[in-house]
């Protein structure tokens, strides 16, 4: 009986490890499944052709269902990717052109020295304008209705890219990218970024800086810096932008220097915030084209994950609406670009993230 139960012992043991080493393959291995739906109206005026009323997806930030992995390698080694799909929640449709994965398609390798990834991802300066923007490049107030992403043709995207993120050292954060222009000329069409980051209790700043060679012709390179602040003074967060642009368009306008300044502040209020922003663009060609930008937005959580929002913005144009130069439109998270669209818009949804 003792030989009998000794041997039951073994086998119960050994089923016992075999089940441990199942668990921590679990804990170190996985892939999440995430999202975001968000739907809203939006009335918009001042186009030359009127005024219009929309159903919209993604006003707040872009509709999406992604897919995110994680591997541990051991020794501080791993690995990870992204696949993101963005979604036009109104007509069910993808977004970005109809790319499949369109909002990003990476897969990488993380260390103790950093993170490198490669595929279709964010603009350095991409990166920055979303948080140091007080919309998050969102909504009505949105800054990408006046500054430039930095990528080729103002896209906030690039393809074939090589990116690095450093670890945080000293508050300090390093990235930088470099994305091949696949032609046989050289580096004709090719791209590079990088940005350093700093943060430190209640304050946080980046320089970015982002380059798309020959975007605007042979030798005619996009070239843009931007230089982004934040400060929680407690009852308010304050934002500062200072960009100078030389090449890099906002889609659908032809301008190609400026510099822009944003002012703008998250005024929390329980479980709300109200968000403010102003933004000057100094167009500094012959066209002479300025623009203001003056939006205020609102967001109330019903949840951890579901809010509702409102947003209003106007944007005072030196350019007619019948310019086919120079002239800035409101736009949101999901339709930079809409030539449709005119220079006053007022919008309010859902926002719920999975």
């Amino acid at each position: 009986m003792f030989k009998v139960g000794q041997t039951t012992m073994k086998r119960y043991a050994f089923a016992c490890l075999l089940a441990g080493m199942g668990a921590a393959h679990a804990q170190t291995t996985g892939v999440t499944v995430y999202g975001v739906a968000d739907m809203g109206f939006v009335h918009e005026s001042g186009a030359a052709d009127g005024s219009r009323n929309k159903l919209t997806s993604g006003m707040m930030s872009g509709s999406r269902l992604g897919f995110r992995g994680h591997e541990d390698l051991g020794s501080g080694l791993s690995a990870f990717f992204t696949l993101e799909a963005g979604i036009l929640m109104d007509t069910g449709m993808s977004g970005q052109g109809g790319t499949l994965f369109g909002r990003q398609a990476l897969v990488g390798l993380g260390s103790p020295y950093g993170r490198v990834s490669l595929g279709r991802q964010y603009t350095t300066v991409a990166v920055a304008q979303v948080e140091f923007d007080p919309f998050s490049t969102g909504m009505a107030g949105t800054s990408a209705n006046l500054i430039s992403a930095g990528g080729r043709g103002g896209n906030n995207r690039a393809d074939n890219t090589v990116k690095y993120n450093s670890p945080t050292l000293y508050g300090l954060e390093l990235e930088a990218s470099y994305a091949p222009g696949e032609t046989t000329n050289g580096s004709t069409n090719d791209q590079y970024g990088a940005s350093l980051g700093y943060a430190q209790g209640a304050f946080r700043g980046k320089i970015a800086y982002a380059n798309a060679k020959d975007a605007n012709g042979p030798g005619r390179d996009a070239k843009e810096t931007f230089l982004g602040v934040r400060y929680d003074f407690g009852p308010v967060i304050g934002y500062l932008n200072y960009v100078i642009n030389r090449g890099a368009i906002v889609p659908g306008t032809p301008n190609y220097k400026s510099q822009d300044i944003l002012v703008g502040a998250v005024v929390p209020m329980g479980r709300g915030r109200v968000i403010l922003s102003y933004i000057n663009k100094d167009d500094r060609t012959a066209d002479d084209f300025d623009a203001q930008q003056y939006a205020i937005g609102y967001v109330y959580a019903l949840s951890k994950r579901t809010s509702l929002y409102a947003s209003y913005a106007y944007i005072h144009n030196k350019a007619a609406n019948t310019s086919p130069t120079g002239f800035y439109r409101v736009w949101n998270a999901n339709d930079v670009g809409n030539l449709t669209a005119g220079n006053r818009a007022f919008s309010f949804g859902i926002n719920h993230q999975f």
